[in-house]
């Protein structure tokens, strides 16, 4: 299991760090929600109400604690 280190850049982003290097960064949206993006070669999944969708560097989410587990869980696997 990674040990994720989250590192906070005031007021919007939160940089995930894995044994000292960055892996993935959520910055808060204008509109509202939070969007989490890796910064190597690693991809989301399609969502589950979208099967067909290809894989994305970026994610949605609508809550900042909903994202880091999202990241955490990815990390973890």
């Amino acid at each position: 299991m990674a040990n994720v280190t989250w590192d906070h850049d005031p007021p919007t982003t939160w940089t995930a760090t894995v044994d000292g290097r960055q892996v993935c960064s959520i910055k808060r949206k204008d509109i509202g929600g939070w969007i989490a993006g890796w910064v190597d070669e690693r991809q989301w999944p399609a969502p589950a109400h979208l099967p067909k969708a290809m894989p994305q560097p970026t994610r949605f989410f609508s809550s900042l604690e909903e994202a880091k587990l999202a990241v955490e869980q990815a990390l973890a696997g």
